[in-house]
């Protein structure tokens, strides 16, 4: 159907909500042919009207990132003090109103709104993204994506059923980079992979448990905070991303696992795990995280491709093997935070955010050709604008859409439930969502979260 429209003066034929959402839907060339213009740069009726829920530390940061591109009309967040000491520096952030509740907002903007960017705490991931997917609206959530297994599973396909455009915010996967590690695979470069090793030195925790309750500091909206999390006593400590440290709000894995495994979890195409095991030395106390300890995925073949058993060094203090095919006296640093593609006659290491991936030992590099480019090279100089490409059909796709990240996720969530019950392999059943051989851990809050706060309008 053809759709015309002019810019000045002149009313639209088709209202310009109306019409993104058809394009998010649309797939011919006719549908696409009017937003070409936007390769250039879009007139400013062009731009996409986003609000920005979870505005605080990175945040605001991306939140002002998108305002310098697209229409921010909206901010949200629960901490009032905070929001306004990160936003300060934030000319693009200047005058748009703050709202501490998303439903609020949009009961008040959502006509308005094309797109949900999502930077809260991991344990509200899913409420709010759901809130806005039911209700037509693309979404760019932060990583890890969700705090549960079931969490991850629906929001997955509740995005499918929906058909909007969605984004995890694992940024290294739409670089060029990401791209060429996983041509080098499927072109044979470093031979058949059964192995990867990932490392990370950077990990959240704490050894001071929370005792009692603390006062509630004026603008900060605790209710709204733990949005469907069971309900505790506010404490001090949790604020700030504090939370991070604790097991009511976040995982061990994702913060940098959903970065550093992902070059081999795209090279190699790695999605359903057949088992999970953690080894920890050290156990955490009540409500806290592991300090360090090693999670084992093992997968099966896919395809022509092998069986690939995947380890990842998490923690300070704990020892690393050194990579099979490093040389002697090379720069190991990448090993605090990166990871390993172990091949049968060379390898690929890969930095923290699939950034700078290159074949050891050197002398392959230097004799391997480069392969011709296969895997999908996207048009946005940056992960946000990929999304806000796929979103107007200039990228064919959201290059860590939910298809692609809720798998991931999965991985992700599978190895907390490891580290939180270490010691023993958990053998999984994706299908039916069970760990077959272990109650507890199958039974633990990172499988579902169960809460009377469900039954709340959150979603």
């Amino acid at each position: 159907m053809h759709r015309s429209f002019k810019r000045k003066g002149i009313v639209m034929t088709i209202k310009r909500r109306r019409f993104l959402k058809k394009i998010a839907l649309a797939s011919s060339a006719a549908a696409i042919a009017p937003f070409t213009i936007l390769r250039a740069g879009p007139a400013p009726s062009d731009k996409l009207n986003i609000a920005c829920v979870g505005v605080g530390g990175m945040g605001s940061a991306d939140a002002d990132y998108l305002a310098s591109r697209e229409n921010v009309i909206a901010l949200c967040d629960v901490d009032e003090q905070r929001h306004k000491k990160c936003i300060a520096g934030k000319k693009n952030l200047q005058g748009i109103k703050l709202w501490k509740d998303y439903r609020v907002m949009y009961d008040k903007l959502g006509k308005e709104i094309d797109a949900f960017y999502i930077a809260t705490p991991e344990h509200v991931h899913f409420a709010v993204s759901m809130f806005a997917i039911k209700r037509g609206i693309h979404v760019y959530t932060q990583k890890p994506l969700c705090h549960t297994l079931k969490e991850v599973r629906v929001l997955t396909e509740e995005a499918r059923k929906h058909k909007v455009v969605t984004q995890m915010g694992n940024q290294g996967h739409s670089s060029a980079s990401s791209a060429m590690i996983r041509d080098w695979v499927h072109a044979g470069a470093i031979g058949k992979v059964r192995e990867v090793v990932a490392y990370s030195r950077k990990n959240y925790w704490t050894s001071k448990p929370l005792a009692g309750s603390s006062p509630i500091p004026e603008g900060f909206d605790w209710d709204l905070f733990l949005n469907r999390a069971e309900m505790i006593p506010f404490n001090i400590g949790y604020i700030n991303r504090e939370w991070i440290r604790y097991s009511h709000f976040s995982g061990v894995t994702g913060d940098m696992g959903a970065h550093i495994l992902d070059g081999a979890y795209y090279s190699l195409d790695l999605r359903v795990p057949l088992s999970v095991h953690a080894h920890i030395d050290t156990p955490p106390g009540p409500g806290m995280l592991p300090k360090a300890g090693v999670i084992t995925w093992e997968f099966g073949a896919r395809g022509d491709m092998p069986p690939v058993t995947m380890q990842y060094y998490l923690g300070p203090e704990i020892p690393y093997p050194r990579p099979k095919h490093l040389e002697a006296g090379s720069d190991a640093s990448f090993m605090d935070s990166g990871s390993v593609i172990v091949g049968e006659h060379a390898s690929i290491k890969v930095g923290s955010h699939s950034q700078g991936a290159r074949i050891i030992p050197e002398e392959v590099m230097r004799a391997t050709p480069k392969p011709k480019e296969v895997a999908y090279r996207c048009m946005g100089r940056t992960h946000h604008e990929n999304w806000t490409n796929a979103i107007r059909r200039i990228d064919k796709e959201a290059m860590s859409n939910f298809d692609y990240a809720g798998p991931l996720s999965e991985i992700i969530v599978l190895g907390d439930i490891a580290m939180m019950h270490p010691n023993v392999k958990l053998l999984w059943d994706s299908k039916n969502m069970r760990i077959t051989n272990h109650e507890e851990a199958d039974k633990s809050m990172f499988m579902r979260r169960l809460s009377p706060r469900d039954h709340m309008n959150w979603i």
